[in-house]
């Protein structure tokens, strides 16, 4: 009686273990389940996409504010804002990428050279737009991190770049101190980056209420379809 038992139960495992083909998927269920995958792969990805592009501009707009409060604070210190590109752009055409050479903006308000090093001292016979004999007393007004920085592998290293790692960014500074920065009165033209400048749509002729400005190209910003991202907006 055991024994029928023991084998009745050995029969029973057998069956329950082989695989039940009536509750397995069809073609038909695979190709509609591979389906629905594509079809939520095409709403994610935009919006990872989207978000990415959002992270990056906040980024940039918040580097921008930093860099704001810096300038101010080289302005409360000596009572002028400093003589900078006279493109405004933060990194000049032709920037050199070794960071133990000049850079003027990060000079300014680093107070020391990109590679940590001292700048030279200031004399008589120093340049008056140099950084040295602007930034007389070498006051650090920023902290550069190096995520503000192009990358060293990138094909421009060691440059001062936005939350996208762009390049091309225009800096303006209210020169009259009448508290608005408007073309004509402060600046000449408007700066170009990566070819492009705002119209007067983005820049009115009324001028931008505020001391310290800057702007950079966006993401997708093409010449028939120009964009931007501003300090101000």
């Amino acid at each position: 009686m055991k024994i029928n038992l023991f084998f009745t139960a050995v029969r029973r495992a057998r069956r329950s273990s082989r695989p039940s083909f009536g509750s397995a998927f069809t073609l038909l269920e695979l190709l509609a389940v591979i389906a629905v995958i594509g079809i939520l792969a095409g709403f994610i990805f935009p919006s990872l996409h989207a978000a990415r592009i959002a992270t990056h501009q906040a980024k940039t707009r918040l580097l921008f504010g930093q860099w704001a409060v810096a300038l101010e604070g080289f302005y409360q210190e000596y009572g002028y804002y400093p003589v900078l590109d006279e493109d405004n752009l933060v990194n000049p055409v032709g920037q050199n990428s070794d960071p133990s050479t000049p850079h003027l903006f990060h000079d300014l308000l680093a107070g020391r050279r990109r590679d940590g090093s001292a700048l030279p001292a200031y004399g008589s016979n120093t340049n008056a737009w140099l950084p040295e004999a602007q930034n007389r007393k070498l006051i650090a007004f920023y902290s550069f991190a190096s995520a503000d920085f192009t990358s060293a592998s990138s094909a421009i290293p060691n440059l001062l770049c936005d939350g996208f790692e762009h390049t091309a960014i225009a800096v303006l500074v209210d020169r009259n101190l009448d508290g608005v920065i408007q073309l004509g009165r402060d600046f000449l033209v408007l700066p170009v980056v990566n070819g492009l400048a705002p119209g007067l749509g983005d820049f009115p002729i009324a001028g931008v209420r505020a001391r310290v400005i800057f702007y950079a190209p966006a993401a997708d910003a093409t010449t028939a379809n120009p964009k931007f991202i501003f300090s101000w907006k």
